[in-house]
C-alpha cells in the first residue's frame, strides 16, 4: 500500500473510484495553490482511500476559535472492502506528518456522532474531544457519476497534538522536498 498526494496523471483513476471528477479536479487545483493536501491510498495500482487536509478549517465549516485556525482533516474515506487493513491509519498518519512538517502543533477533524467505527479509530490514534459542543454540519457525498447527496449531520470536533511528530517527520511519499505539504 502507498499513500501520497494525488498527481494529475492519477486523477481519472480516483474520479472513477472515489469521488466525482469535478471534486477531484477542484482538489487538485486547491492542492496546486497550496490550500490543501489531497492524499490518496493505493493498493495494487488502484485508489482505495483518501483524506483531505486543509491548511485551515474551511469558512463554511467554522465553529469555534479553539478549532477553526487548525489544519482540518476532511473526507477520510476507505473503500468498504479495504477497511480494517490499516489504510485509514496510514492516511491519517500521512496527514499528521504533513501538518507537523509545516510546524503545526495540532490537527482537527469533525466526526459524525453516529460513526462509531471512525470514532474508535480516531481515539486509538490519539484524537481527543476538542471541547466544542456537538453541532450540525453540512455534508455532501459526491458519488461517482451523479450529482451527489447533500444534507447535514451532528458532529463532534476532535484534535490531536502533532508537534511531537516534527522531530520524526518523514516526507509524505510522492511529495517533493521543495513542494510544501499543505496542512
Amino acid at each position: 500500500m502507498d499513500v501520497h498526494p494525488l498527481r494529475v496523471d492519477e486523477a481519472q483513476a480516483v474520479a472513477s473510484t472515489l469521488r466525482h471528477r469535478v471534486v477531484v479536479a477542484d482538489r487538485l487545483e486547491r492542492q496546486r495553490r497550496d490550500e490543501c493536501l489531497y492524499l490518496v491510498a493505493w493498493e495494487g495500482g488502484c485508489p482505495v482511500g483518501q483524506a483531505l487536509l486543509h491548511r485551515r478549517r474551511p469558512p463554511a465549516l467554522r465553529v469555534a476559535d479553539r478549532v477553526d485556525p487548525l489544519p482540518y482533516l476532511e473526507d477520510v474515506f476507505v473503500v468498504p472492502e479495504f477497511r480494517n487493513l490499516g489504510i485509514g491509519t496510514a492516511l491519517l498518519e500521512a496527514a499528521e506528518r504533513a501538518a507537523a512538517a509545516r510546524g503545526e502543533r495540532e490537527v482537527s477533524l469533525a466526526v459524525s456522532t453516529l460513526n462509531s467505527g471512525a470514532r474508535r479509530l480516531y481515539a486509538r490514534l490519539g484524537y481527543v474531544d476538542a471541547g466544542v459542543p456537538a453541532h450540525r454540519q453540512p455534508t455532501s457525498d459526491p458519488v461517482t457519476g451523479s450529482a451527489g447527496r447533500c444534507g447535514s449531520e451532528t458532529v463532534m470536533d476532535l484534535v490531536k497534538q502533532v508537534d511531537r511528530l516534527a522531530a520524526a517527520v518523514r516526507p509524505v511519499p510522492g511529495s517533493d522536498e521543495e513542494a510544501p505539504a499543505a496542512g
